[in-house]
């Protein structure tokens, strides 16, 4: 592999989970592995998972293993096709990577000491990318209010007028005063999620794809969701919430499919839907499609969307637990 290609790449890098995610991007795209995950060393040498696989595959029941045995020993651990690659600052193992190697492949010589330059820049900071997700929060509501609300009171006021010479309009001008009323609550209920703080994630998406159900879209759902963190239990709500905003404003599909499951230490997730599709390659993503990359990645995922013209699109990520 051109390690110059692997420098330019983390040269962007805005965090350690962006470093990892950039490293294993370019690995992956120069053919060098199948899939990758990364682990920082915490305290007391314990592995913090800061990226996982995106789906099911033979690296995600030897990771864990070969990252510890690489950590106890402090050098690289080879297993078949799989290697655990430690990254060193002087005597100290700061992170542990486990790679599935492509067949006749090896781990660049330069990937440790690219990635030790790399974490040890000083502008990693994980400031920007929360006031960057903030930000784009407050964008995301000011276009729910100018789209949803915003119109319906327009509406509401245009037939205002034309009820002052026109009484019997004043129905219609209430109806959609009330319309305005509800979009404001559903966006109050959507920022504020009382909710997953009382049910957890479980329960609320349950509750959550009901509506979906009532508008007439057929559900399926699979949930098998343990014990998470009210972060993560927000993150992930909010990935499934995006996905599901995407079938019904642009799929036009009849039937969507949600699960959610756990899979030793990290839990996977899919939304799929059968409607009209669309080429990645020629659709630039949305903010919405960033947004749940964004979220996936804080939490030291990975996301990834497939989709063709006819055939559906399906969003499946994987996070660690």
């Amino acid at each position: 592999m051109d390690c110059a290609r692997l420098a330019e790449a983390l040269a962007g890098a805005k965090g350690r989970q962006d470093v990892f995610r950039r490293a294993l991007a370019a690995l992956e795209e120069a053919g060098v592995i199948r899939c990758g995950e990364a682990y920082w060393v915490g305290e007391g040498l314990s592995l913090l998972q800061m990226q996982a696989c995106r789906t099911t595959c033979p690296l995600v029941v030897r990771s864990r293993p070969l990252a510890e045995e690489a950590l106890r020993r402090g050098e690289k651990v080879e297993e078949d096709s799989f290697v655990a690659l430690p990254v060193h600052q002087g005597k100290k193992v700061l992170a542990v990577l486990a790679l599935s190697l492509e067949p006749g492949q090896q781990v660049p010589e330069a990937l440790p000491a690219l990635l030790l330059l790399a974490l040890r820049r000083p502008s990693l900071e994980v400031a920007g990318r929360l006031l960057a997700a903030q930000e784009e929060e407050r964008r995301r509501v000011g276009r729910e209010l100018h789209d949803g609300v915003g119109s319906l009171l327009t509406a509401a006021l245009l037939t205002l007028k034309v009820a002052e010479k026109r009484p019997e309009k004043l129905p219609m001008a209430r109806a959609r005063l009330a319309e305005a009323l509800e979009e404001v609550r559903r966006l109050s209920r959507e920022l504020r999620l009382p909710l997953l703080d009382d049910l957890g994630l479980k329960e609320t998406l349950q509750r959550y794809l009901a509506d979906y159900r009532k508008g007439g879209l057929e559900v399926e759902a699979h949930l098998d969701i343990p014990p998470l963190s009210k972060e993560k239990e927000m993150a992930l709500f909010r990935v499934v919430q995006e996905a599901l905003t995407n079938v019904v404003r642009h799929a036009r599909a009849t039937r969507v499919q949600v699960a959610l499951w756990q899979d030793g230490d990290r839990l996977f997730g899919v939304v799929e839907d059968d409607g009209q599709g669309f080429d990645p390659n020629r659709t630039p993503p949305s903010v919405g499609l960033l947004g749940m990359q964004e979220r996936v990645q804080a939490l030291g995922g990975t996301l990834l969307v497939r989709s063709a013209p006819g055939k559906g699109t399906r969003v499946e990520f994987g996070v660690p637990l």
